[in-house]
């Protein structure tokens, strides 16, 4: 009797061994196998980051200063709203405008709000803001303070333009602009 009943007893041991520890143990182990790969997937992206980082890092250093000041200021990598309306109200004030109703839209983060060339949240690091202000001026002031817009070095574009005859033969305009920065 003790030759048949051992053998059942140590078959059974070794199956609630197998269930109650090793098969746990092993599938703790394949789970932490998996995070062990996606954690050395994850430093071989940043060592690959570090290495992109370092190279154009070292094309940046290849810039003048006065080239890495220009490209900051046309795309900078803040809302730098205060800063746009100063630039705005100097090239104004070089026609001699007096921008009037200036009033800061919404800052948007969302590709509804870009055309479709512009980049952001959705995965790529632009954002945008509307500024939106009037002036009085003659229709060729008002072209000249636009060229001069134009060949600032700030991203803008015209959102909206309105404008209205005044009594004084000049007109007054209401201006929406869109600019970008980078987050």
């Amino acid at each position: 009797m003790t030759r048949v009943l051992l053998p059942i007893i140590l078959v059974l041991a070794a199956i609630g061994l197998f269930v109650l520890y090793t098969n746990p143990t092993y599938q703790r182990t394949q789970e932490l196998q998996l995070q062990s790969a996606a954690f050395n997937e994850a430093l071989n992206k940043a060592q690959d980051l570090r290495t992109q980082r370092n190279a154009l890092l070292s094309k940046r250093v290849t810039f003048s200063a006065d080239s890495v000041q220009k490209l900051e200021r046309m795309l900078p990598d803040n809302v730098d709203n205060i800063r746009l309306i100063i630039d705005i109200n100097n090239i104004a004030a070089r026609h001699k405008l007096t921008l009037r109703n200036v009033q800061l839209g919404s800052v948007s983060d969302s590709a509804t709000s870009r055309s479709e060339l512009a980049v952001g949240s959705s995965g790529s690091p632009v954002g945008s803001v509307v500024v939106g202000f009037g002036f009085t001026a003659s229709y060729e002031t008002f072209l000249a303070f636009l060229q001069d817009v134009e060949y600032s070095l700030r991203i803008v574009d015209i959102e909206t333009l309105s404008f209205v005859p005044n009594e004084t033969g000049g007109y007054t305009f209401d201006i929406e602009i869109r600019t970008y920065w980078l987050h």
